[in-house]
């Protein structure tokens, strides 16, 4: 997963795929097929990462500050200025690999999930307002999110982008 990130799809060369994984090339083909597979691996294990990371924040008992710090980190950070690797994918393979495409819809859609109980969290706690519709709004966060990765990778200095942060935390705020 990690190279992928790092490389992307098409700049990874298999040789170098399998040193990053310790593996030989006849080794990595013999457990895990092609290098599309395997890519498909890790855009799924990816997703699955950031949809718990954003379930614990729904748990918390500060889903509104936890939200906020999350925001924070990719506008400072942004996976260590890689970027979201599901963007990344869908920019370099969305449009011209079908399977890829629909993978990623479906990454896209477990992030927004998770989002989603993220706001039904922050309603019963009186954080978020109890009128949003929790389908929308978590589809706006994600979406947001993307934009904010993008713009982060850049270069858009952190601080216009934590900025940029607050306004749709005030749309969410009760």
């Amino acid at each position: 997963m990690d190279a992928f990130h790092c490389y992307g799809y098409e700049r990874l060369p298999t040789a170098v795929l399998a040193e990053e994984m310790g593996l030989s090339k006849s080794s990595l083909y013999n457990s895990f097929g092609t290098k599309r597979e395997l890519l498909l691996e890790s855009l799924a294990a990816y997703a699955d990462v950031r949809a718990t990371t954003i379930r614990k924040i729904a748990g918390s008992p500060d889903v509104l500050g936890q939200m906020r710090a999350l925001l924070v980190d990719i506008a400072q950070n942004n996976d260590d200025g890689m970027g979201c690797f599901l963007v990344n994918t869908a920019a370099e393979l969305g449009q011209h690999d079908f399977g890829v495409r629909q993978l990623l819809q479906s990454c896209f859609q477990s992030v927004v999930d998770a989002f989603e109980l993220l706001v039904l969290a922050g309603q019963r706690s009186g954080e978020f307002k109890r009128n949003l519709n929790s389908a929308k709004a978590a589809l706006m966060i994600v979406t947001n999110i993307a934009g904010l990765r993008v713009l982060a990778k850049a270069g858009i200095p952190p601080e216009h982008l934590t900025t940029a942060i607050e306004h749709p935390l005030t749309l969410l705020a009760a």
